[in-house]
């Protein structure tokens, strides 16, 4: 491999000596430079270490590309005392996140092109982390598709009721959105459950079952609701992106209809590749109710497997801040959603540990997998020319999560008392050190991502 001269007068980090992930593959023997664009100037072997390099000595740690979060909910504007972007995006620094894909499910929606460039501009100087919001696929927001496509990654559809959302009841609606966001070429990620099933089956539960949200919201609804929006999506020449997926048979369905050449992408989320129906139900206040809910053994095993197999090509937390009283409630009136971009590293890596997931297949779905999905350009690679966002982490300091030090506005985990490894030490957001020790450093620097999402087959 040719030797990389770096010029002295470049001022420049060179980070050396750990085992590197480059967002593919690991890669041992890798010498890692930042130069003052911001940038990664070089990555591989036999690298020329110029005088006056700020030397960062990794001593046989982990550096990573700055994960993607394609999935967090932050509520600003409009309801910044759940969570605005100033803890927010403190949160996903100290879960090794440098890039957030986010949805505004409370008003205003983002439903027009104006609101966009709004909310883009309003976040410099208060987001800590490089942000992309969705748009919100809703009938206002119709007219205003094509203007919107260059200011976000995607429009986001609920098919079931969740969070701040009713659901869309018919398939002529759908049909209708859908064909206005292929015209517009704008891809759409969605929720997808289906209302009806999902009636039917909480009209059927005995009363000592009415508290049991997997029961409420079973696999049939996702699935439903999925097989109903690839076939809508693919009649109308939508690009489509199946959100939180929680069931085996949601992810074979995604899987099987893009390995045949049809436009649809699929991710999961932690919590159903870690926990189960059964410990969601006993956990306490509420804590693991989420939308779509957490399935069985079997499903979790599932979802591990098609990771394994790179058939999902992102995870994403669905980070859902709620006031802990609002969540201890009686079940039919707590929300749906927890915290849990502060802790996405250490689930991912938690995921390997408990269930024998390779770390690689875990890795790319956090860094390579939903930067090409989304199409966030400089975004979660390792190499010459991408952005130098980067992680550095001890794989083998582990610790005890305690909710109260989290820096999420929340203050409360579903993942309180667990053991984890893998906590960031320092993250680097475009070159500059961002976070160390678990403290932010210097002011925020983020900014907007303008998305230019990579085509799939038709």
């Amino acid at each position: 491999m040719p030797r990389a001269v770096i010029h002295a007068s470049t001022p420049c980090r060179v980070f050396r000596g750990g085992r590197v992930f480059d967002g593919h593959a690991w890669q041992d023997g890798w010498t890692v430079v930042s130069d003052e664009s911001g940038r990664i100037s070089f990555a591989g072997t036999h690298a020329e270490i110029p005088t006056g390099a700020e030397l960062v000595e990794l001593d046989g740690r982990w550096l990573l590309p700055g994960l993607v979060d394609c999935h967090v909910h932050f509520r600003e504007p409009g309801l910044v005392r759940k969570e605005g972007y100033a803890t927010g995006s403190l949160g996903a620094l100290h879960g090794g996140v440098t890039t957030v894909c986010e949805i505004q499910n409370n008003p205003p929606l983002m439903s027009s092109a104006d609101l966009l460039r709004e909310k883009l501009a309003a976040l410099r100087g208060i987001s800590r982390v490089d942000y992309a919001p969705y748009g919100s696929l809703v009938e206002e927001a119709l007219p205003h598709l094509a203007a919107m496509r260059s200011l976000t990654p995607a429009v986001k559809c609920f098919l079931g009721c969740s969070t701040g959302a009713g659901g869309v009841d018919d398939e002529e609606t759908m049909r209708r959105w859908f064909r206005a966001a292929a015209e517009a070429g704008v891809p759409i990620v969605a929720h997808c459950e289906d209302n009806a099933v999902m009636d039917a089956a909480a009209a059927e539960l005995a009363p000592e079952l009415r508290d049991r949200h997997d029961l409420n919201r079973p696999a049939a609804a996702e699935t439903r609701s999925i097989a109903d929006a690839m076939r809508v999506a693919h009649e109308v020449g939508a690009r489509l992106h199946v959100f939180h997926i929680s069931t085996t048979e949601g992810a074979r369905m995604v899987a099987e209809a893009a390995a045949a050449g049809h436009a649809v992408q699929g991710s999961t989320a932690p919590h159903y590749l870690l926990a189960t129906a059964d410990e969601a139900h006993e956990a306490s206040q509420n804590r693991f109710k989420v939308n779509p809910s957490i399935k069985s053994v079997a499903d979790r095993s599932g979802l591990c497997a098609w990771i394994t197999q790179g058939a999902l090509c992102a995870i994403g937390t669905d980070h859902a801040p709620h006031p802990l009283e609002e969540k201890d409630r009686p079940y039919a009136k707590a929300p749906s959603g927890f915290p849990s971009v502060d802790l996405l590293l250490p689930l991912i890596v938690a995921v390997h540990d408990r269930h024998g997931v390779p770390l690689d297949a875990l890795l790319r779905a956090v860094t390579s997998g939903p930067a090409r999905e989304f199409g966030l350009s400089g975004k979660g690679s390792i190499a010459s020319g991408m952005d130098a966002d980067l992680v550095i982490v001890d794989p083998d300091a582990s610790r005890i999560v305690d909710e109260s030090q989290l820096p999420s506005k929340s203050k409360w985990s579903p993942y309180h008392g667990w053991e984890l490894r893998a906590f960031p030490q320092q993250v680097y957001l475009r070159g500059a050190l961002v976070m160390s020790g678990g403290a932010a450093v210097g002011d925020p620097i983020g900014r907007p991502i303008r998305s230019a999402p990579q085509s799939r087959p038709m």
